[in-house]
């Protein structure tokens, strides 16, 4: 008993750590680009709450490095060649900074519906510390009004919005995963569920940090 409590009391205490890692890491890619990326943001502070998409949006925060750095390692692994990155649900832009950084796309476009989010996106795009960024754009768009470039894209969402918005954007671009090799990483998936039942297989999960790849079959 001794043996289990002790065990027990050591795994959230390893835990606390390694977030406290990840967050330090998440800090010095903030601080190394000159970019504004903290905070936590209630969905109805970003835009105004008798917009009917606000009922279904998630509050903002920065996903961290360490999950985008697996995705893309096991997006690469897969053997796939993505044209664009596309974030949807972009924030101030972390995702797309951490794709410039990662790899260079012809294309990488942040869909974010909050216009607030958007300028602060587009400053730290100004500020971005990292050679020409000209690939990347922001856009305050809804998901579900957006159109996927024709070629292939990595898109990218970190719990950005329900299921009912997620439904509505792949059903818009249904055809184009129907017909490409276009690809969805997905960071804390919890409707990964919605895209086992729009058509898409799961290439890979780490259930632990809740993350995923998912294409269409």
């Amino acid at each position: 008993m001794t043996n289990i409590t002790a065990a027990t009391r050591k795994k959230p205490l390893l835990e606390a750590l390694t977030w406290k890692f990840f967050d330090f890491e998440d800090y010095l890619f903030e601080k190394r680009h000159g970019l504004d990326l903290g905070g936590i943001i209630a969905a109805n502070e970003l835009m105004s709450s008798d917009r009917h998409p606000v009922a279904h949006a998630s509050a903002y925060h920065a996903v961290w490095c360490r999950n985008l750095r697996e995705l893309f390692a096991e997006a690469e692994r897969t053997g796939a060649a993505f044209d664009n990155f596309i974030d949807l649900g972009s924030g101030k832009g972390k995702a797309c900074f951490y794709a410039h950084m990662r790899k260079p796309f012809s294309k990488i476009v942040g869909v974010e519906l909050s216009e607030k989010l958007n300028i602060i996106a587009n400053h730290n795009l100004a500020k971005f510390r990292s050679g020409s960024a000209s690939n990347i754009f922001f856009s305050s768009i809804d998901a579900t009004e957006f159109d996927l470039p024709e070629t292939s894209n990595l898109i990218f969402m970190f719990n950005p919005f329900d299921d009912v918005i997620l439904r509505k954007f792949v059903s818009r671009n249904l055809e184009h995963f129907r017909k490409g090799t276009s690809m969805i990483a997905y960071a804390n998936d919890v409707h990964r569920a919605t895209l086992d039942e729009l058509g898409f297989s799961t290439v890979f999960r780490n259930p632990r940090r809740k993350l995923s790849l998912h294409c269409y079959r």
